[in-house]
This record gives C-alpha cells, sequence and structure tokens, in this order.
C-alpha cells in the first residue's frame, strides 16, 4: 500500500541553485508538521543527450513523468506541487487535477521560442490550465509569468535568501570579484571577462565558477576575447565552497542578458556583495534591488566596455561605501526572506491545497 503523505514534490533537480530551494520548500513544509517528500531524477545523463530548446524541455517533462509514476507507486499525496512548467507538461491529466500546484521562476511561453517551442507552450498551456494554483517565483507574479495564458489563480512565492548577519566586515573580505558561468552563452562569459579586461586592478582576482577553464577558453574563442591576466577558473564547486566565496568575495558580476530569476545574484547582495549587473530582461528582482542601492553598478547597455564601466566603480569602492551598500540591499531583501515564504504558505496557499474542511 503506497504511504500517505501530505505533499509530494516533483522537481527536476537539474541545478544545485533549484535543489537548494525545493530542499528548502520541503524543510519548510515539515516544520509546518506536513509530511513531505520529493520526487525527482538523476537528469545528468540526459544533460548530455539534449539539443535544442524543444528537446531540452521534452527529455525533462519525460523524465518527471517516470518520476512521479515511481513516486506515486510508494505514496499517496494529498496535493501535488510540480516545481516547474516542464514538469508538469507531459503528465496525465488525472495528476494536474485537483489539490495540485506548479511554481516556477518564468514559463516557456515568454522563455522559449525558435522551431518548435509553439509545441512547447500548447503543452505548458493544457498543464497550468488544469492545477489549481499557480506558484510563481518573486514578490507579485511577473508580467512573464502572466503571459502564460490561463486563467489559473496565481500566488507569488519568494525564494528564500539569507542575508549576512551584522554590518559589513572589510577583514572577512578579499579582493575577489565573483562571477557563475555555468552555461557560459546564456550567462554572458565574454562579456564578464571583456570588461574584467578594461576594469582590473592588480591586487584584484575574478573567480569563475561553474566552467572549468578549457571550456571557458574555447568559448571565449568563440566570441573572440582573450583571456586577460588575473582570472581564476574554479570548475563546478560544492555548494559549501560556493557559500565561502559569497563570504570572502566583495563584487559578483553578472553578465546575462537574460534571467529567468537570477537566484545567484539575489545570494550574492544577500551575501553583502556589490552587484555589477546588465540590465537583464526578465523576472529578474535582483536588478531592482541593484539600481536601488547603487544604480552606477548596473551597466547602461549590454556591452563589455558599460560592464567595464560599472566594475570599475565597484572596485574602486572604499569599505563605507560597501558597508552602506551591503546594509541597504540587506533592507531591500526582507520580503526574500524566509519568514515571508512561511507566511504566504500559510495564509494563502496551504488553504487552498490542503483545506481543513
Amino acid at each position: 500500500m503506497p504511504e500517505p503523505v501530505d505533499v509530494l514534490l516533483v522537481s527536476p533537480g537539474t541545478t544545485a541553485g533549484w535543489r537548494r530551494v525545493d530542499a528548502e520548500l520541503e524543510a519548510l513544509l515539515r516544520e509546518l508538521g506536513l509530511t513531505a517528500t520529493t520526487a525527482s531524477t538523476d537528469f545528468r545523463i540526459a544533460r548530455h543527450l539534449r539539443r535544442g530548446v524543444l528537446l531540452t524541455d521534452l527529455a525533462e517533462a519525460t523524465a518527471m513523468r517516470r518520476a512521479l509514476t515511481v513516486a506515486l507507486r510508494r505514496h499517496s499525496p494529498r496535493a501535488i506541487v510540480f516545481s516547474s512548467p516542464q514538469a508538469a507538461m507531459l503528465q496525465p491529466a488525472g495528476r494536474l487535477r485537483g489539490a495540485t500546484a506548479v511554481r516556477f521562476d518564468e514559463p516557456a511561453a515568454s522563455n522559449r521560442s525558435g522551431s518548435g517551442t509553439a509545441l512547447l507552450h500548447a503543452l505548458e498551456r493544457r498543464a497550468l490550465g488544469q492545477v489549481r494554483l499557480l506558484l510563481p517565483m518573486g514578490i507579485e507574479p511577473s508580467g512573464e509569468a502572466q503571459s502564460a495564458g490561463v486563467a489559473t489563480p496565481m500566488v507569488a512565492l519568494p525564494v528564500a535568501i539569507a542575508t549576512a548577519a551584522g554590518a559589513w566586515r572589510q577583514r572577512q573580505r578579499q579582493p575577489i570579484a565573483l562571477a557563475y558561468a555555468g552555461n557560459p552563452e546564456k550567462k554572458g562569459l565574454e562579456l564578464v571577462l571583456g570588461a574584467w579586461g578594461r576594469a582590473a586592478r592588480p591586487d584584484w582576482r575574478l573567480v569563475v565558477t561553474g566552467i572549468d577553464r578549457a571550456t571557458g577558453l574555447r568559448h571565449l574563442a568563440r566570441h573572440r576575447v582573450a583571456e586577460p591576466a588575473g582570472v581564476e577558473w574554479t570548475g563546478l564547486v560544492s555548494p559549501e565552497r560556493y557559500a565561502e566565496l559569497l563570504r570572502s568575495a566583495a563584487v559578483f558580476v553578472s553578465a546575462s542578458r537574460h534571467e529567468d530569476y537570477g537566484l545567484a545574484q539575489l545570494e550574492a547582495l544577500g551575501a553583502g556583495l556589490g552587484l555589477v549587473t546588465l540590465a537583464a530582461s526578465g523576472p529578474y528582482p535582483a536588478l531592482g534591488i541593484a539600481r536601488a542601492v547603487d544604480g552606477k553598478l548596473v551597466a547602461a547597455e549590454p556591452s563589455a566596455e558599460a560592464l567595464g564601466a560599472a566594475l570599475e566603480v565597484a572596485l574602486g569602492m572604499t569599505d563605507d561605501e560597501r558597508a552602506r551598500d551591503a546594509d541597504r540591499a540587506r533592507e531591500l531583501l526582507r520580503p526574500h526572506s524566509r519568514s515571508e515564504l512561511r507566511r504566504r504558505l500559510v495564509e494563502q496557499v496551504l488553504p487552498l491545497l490542503l483545506p481543513t474542511s
């Protein structure tokens, strides 16, 4: 007999960041006295077989249908929460109706274009139109979230962002600018390195995570960008090592032209780093915070020259200026707190998914 459980999370777990987000939600549900478990799949092998947006999403959707099939043999959930539209796209209708919700950063309707994506949009509308509740990430449903084109009620759920305790303390910081380039094309690695080549100071170094040097250099060669001095490539790092880098770095550099959400940038702001960024399109909450903290750190245009000018400002800041900006960012991140996530779950989500009748 399947074991009863209050909430079954269906999580693709395709990145370390989103695995943390889903684990946080499961832990919070348990704190609220509910039983919760996660259905996932090891998608790393399938990732090597993916080609293009259409096949990528269909491969993920197929893997998540199988994962949920296995999970339902073991568990009998009162509610099912899918952690992405792709996780719900190919599920049978019977699994979408009832006490169900989809949590997502940005729908395929707004961030998937090109050959074959009309099929993805149709599958997404089918899934999102049948579940009981949509849970877009953020403080309010973004315009992108609303572009899904369905009438399903929405409750925005922030991602819980930890903030650095106490004031900025320079003795804990090193002259390090941090960047993440797990997907170098999407993350604009050539712009980050181009900006660094223009703004770098002799006593500073740029630490690039999520990619090894050989792969990074191949990407740079395709864009005809030379590797500047003062760059350290870490490759993939553990969550613990990444947390150490956030605690020790002073600046985070982002060159994404489009962000589905921008978890890494929010985490950097929470850790007290100055955020140097492009004005990326998409539901990118860190952009508004960065502008409110110090608009000079937001590049005027999506170019290495403009990003370099913003980076030069960040590297030249005084300790007092860094402390001021870190305190301001911490205040602006309050709506992204774990306590706010908990409040919305208790007041707006669980009464709809698990009514006490």
